[in-house]
């Protein structure tokens, strides 16, 4: 093909014809630039499928992580108000005397809780710490992705509170009344012990202040964390529809 331009613009040449020469130069120079054109409109294509091929993949991790994490938000958030009622439920002993407190109430109010949501933002930390964020075409959705470690710090936050109530403040304080050694001998394990040992005093668990006080405060905290589990849980759920609308336009 070379070849055979050349010929031309030699005969062309030979027969000084420069006008029709230049407007034939003209043209294989314009049909060369036509032919970069299309290669580098090709390459941007290519790179363009690329780069969708990566954010379809990073959007079903994504969704993969979120959907995860909702399902034990979910979880949590049926679980605090049972938390709740077991709490109110030893408050409702505040007073008892030994005649009162039955081996069922012993056994609630030795009962310790806290919450512990797992959540999986592996995915998430992927793309906000690198520049896969900027393979994201949905801006609404790279705006609830970076917003969202601000939401999951304050829940984070606020659970670890209730946790931190539960082992630093309640168990102390029941530690302080109840003697494991009831578990221990419970069974029939070693009587004689049973015998020696400091027995549990539930009167004066259920008449510490410092015990009325830890179950109000858990009460808060529980509820606390109640709304911060459910503005992450809106907050997770946005996302996830914005994912679904993604994934949802790219395919075929």
């Amino acid at each position: 093909m070379i070849k055979f331009f050349r010929k031309i613009r030699q005969r062309l040449l030979m027969e000084n014809r420069f006008t029709k020469y230049l407007l034939y130069a003209l043209g294989e120079i314009v049909l060369v630039v036509i032919g970069i054109l299309i290669a580098l409109q090709i390459n941007n294509w290519n790179e363009q499928r690329k780069e969708q091929i990566r954010e379809k993949k990073l959007l079903y991790s994504l969704k993969e992580d979120f959907q995860a994490t909702k399902s034990n938000l979910l979880k949590s958030l049926d679980y605090y108000p049972e938390l709740m009622e077991r709490l109110e439920k030893q408050l409702s002993y505040l007073g008892y005397n030994n005649a009162q407190i039955t081996d069922t109430i012993k056994t609630q109010l030795t009962g310790t809780f806290f919450p512990n949501t797992k959540i999986f933002d592996g995915s998430l930390n992927v793309v906000l710490s690198s520049e896969n964020l900027q393979l994201i075409s949905n801006d609404s959705l790279k705006k609830y992705l970076t917003a969202y470690p601000s939401y999951l710090s304050s829940f984070k936050e606020q659970e670890t509170d209730a946790k931190k109530l539960v082992l630093n403040e309640h168990r102390p304080i029941l530690e302080h009344y109840f003697s494991l050694t009831d578990w221990y001998t419970r069974d029939g394990r070693d009587p004689d012990l049973a015998s020696r040992t400091v027995p549990s005093d539930f009167v004066g668990l259920v008449n510490d202040r410092a015990f009325q006080n830890v179950l109000v405060k858990e009460i808060y905290h529980i509820n606390y964390t109640f709304d911060e589990a459910e503005t992450l849980l809106n907050r997770t759920n946005q996302i996830l529809e914005e994912i679904d609308k993604e994934l949802n336009s790219s395919s075929p």
